[in-house]
């Protein structure tokens, strides 16, 4: 293992970066690239990888590359290279790109803050443990266009302890004040569902500091979303159900770790405050998204492609009563992957009739991006268009190898008009290349469900080093996290 120190109560000291520029350097460093205050009071990063020229806009989308231990990023808008770089997170080294038994690192949920890109490390310090690295954008500005931060330079950047299994999820804390919120599968995903024992959790944790924690009252927690100001929903693949919790609710700060909030006064807890269930067991229900009224859609398919099973979308309202279910028929069971919801603003001033979203299919040749129509009414979601340009551009054929690619991640911007989708094989060889790829679309100005083919998808990977076999840095095997970072006025 790299010498890499994970800090449970106290921040790391930075360092200068051996082989890279140095960040105190007068001619680069990171004041010198920090403009005028933004409207919230950070300064502006007007250089580096997360950085964007004053008075500009740039659209910025991070990658986790879950299974070649590597977070890449791009521009989808606005000024700067295609591709910015990457950050290698192969703290425990794949020799040859072997990721078996302890090698994995698995840099999977990504959140930013504003100041600073979060990486959640599922398997970091050991195969059991789970680590948060925080990555500062002030402290990034020395580096230029497709930089390559290896694993050994992030020593001297901070990372915490959660000292928790299978940390998946993370999203900055409504309330602020630096604090972050993590979904926390808490379960072995190698071993049998039937083993999946420990109770999910929601962790509140500051960089540096150790975290708190709260039982969530489901079992497999995968993704995780905001569907209020103060509420979060979380999809719970082990008992096949939905929690949503109350950011406000009871259970004051102040135990072991718990810090004070503003004012003096304690923090409250994460509580749970309603479960809505999936009336079916051994399902995969691992997706979810906000409905824009208080309440959330829910994925649920079987755990394979089954000619005699069906996938269906549940939809629950904010108090976790069923507002409707839909069926998802066809020859073979859908295979479901993420889903993701036009913002509010954007249905609205579009006067749509319902809840927009759009949802990765991965199974066959059905496989692409859908758009959804939620009927609040009825309770009920079709089928209403299909991002019809991403097939005519060959987003599933691979520039090599031979097996075809599947959607995974979405992402959309703030206002909804720019989504970006991680693609990647069904199968990821565990000491072999992957050919996945990354995408963007610009959505327009209409209605989603309407012109699917005349969007005009970027490839975005291109830009990339390409895949080569003999080089292990360069493999894209599970591209299957994407968060779009969008920087400036």
């Amino acid at each position: 293992m790299r010498g890499v120190l994970v800090t449970g109560l106290s921040a790391l000291v930075a360092g200068c970066l051996p082989e890279n520029p140095d960040l105190d350097d007068t001619s680069t460093s990171a004041s010198d690239s920090e403009g005028e205050s933004e409207d919230d009071g950070v300064e502006a990063v007007t250089e580096g990888l997360l950085g964007c020229p004053a008075g500009e806009r740039c659209t910025l989308v991070a990658v986790s590359q879950t299974l070649d231990d590597r977070v890449e990023l791009y521009t989808a808008a606005g000024p700067g290279a295609t591709y910015r770089g990457a950050f290698d997170l192969d703290f425990k080294p794949n020799l040859q790109g072997d990721n078996s038994g302890e090698r994995l690192d698995e840099p999977y949920g990504l959140a930013w803050d504003g100041e600073r890109l979060h990486v959640l490390l599922g398997h970091y310090p050991t195969r059991e443990l789970s680590s948060l690295l925080s990555l500062p954008a002030a402290e990034l500005a020395a580096f230029g266009d497709a930089s390559w931060i290896d694993a050994d330079d992030l020593a001297s950047f901070e990372i915490t302890g959660l000292e928790v299994t299978e940390a998946l999820s993370i999203t900055p804390d409504p309330a602020g004040g630096g604090a972050l919120l993590v979904g926390v599968f808490a379960n072995d995903l190698t071993v049998p569902e039937a083993a999946w024992t420990e109770p999910s959790q929601v962790l509140r944790v500051r960089p540096g500091e150790a975290p708190q924690a709260t039982d969530i009252g489901c079992a497999g927690a995968w993704s995780m979303v905001e569907i209020a100001e103060d509420r979060l929903a979380l999809a719970c693949d082990g008992d096949e159900a939905m929690v949503i919790v109350d950011l406000n609710g009871g259970g004051g700060g102040g135990g072991d770790g718990g810090e004070s909030g503003g004012g003096g006064e304690s923090e409250s807890l994460p509580t749970p405050a309603c479960v809505g269930d999936v009336p079916f067991s051994s399902k995969r229900v691992r997706f979810l998204a906000p409905d824009q009224l208080g309440g959330v859609l829910l994925t649920e398919a079987p755990t394979i492609v089954s000619t005699t099973e069906d996938a269906r979308l549940w939809w629950f309202d904010g108090g976790c009563g069923l507002r409707g279910f839909t069926t998802l028929e066809g020859a073979s069971s859908w295979d479901l992957r993420q889903l993701v919801a036009l913002p509010e603003e954007r249905v609205d001033s579009l006067a749509l009739d319902g809840p927009r979203w759009l949802l990765a299919r991965a199974d066959g040749d059905a496989r692409g991006v859908l758009v959804l129509a939620g009927d609040p009414e009825a309770g009920s979601v079709e089928v209403c268009g299909r991002l019809d340009a991403l097939d005519a551009a060959g987003a599933w054929t691979p520039e090599g190898g031979a097996e075809l690619l599947e959607p995974h991640a979405l992402a959309l911007d703030a206002a909804g008009s720019g989504l970006a989708i991680g693609v990647g094989p069904a199968n990821a060889d565990v000491a072999g290349p992957g050919y996945g790829e990354v995408w963007w679309v610009e959505l327009g100005e209409g209605d989603p469900c309407e012109g699917g083919d005349s969007l005009e998808p970027v490839k975005l990977s291109a830009a990339a080093p390409a895949v080569d076999p003999a080089a292990p840095q360069t493999w894209r095997r599970a591209p299957h996290v994407v968060e779009i970072i969008e920087v400036g006025p």
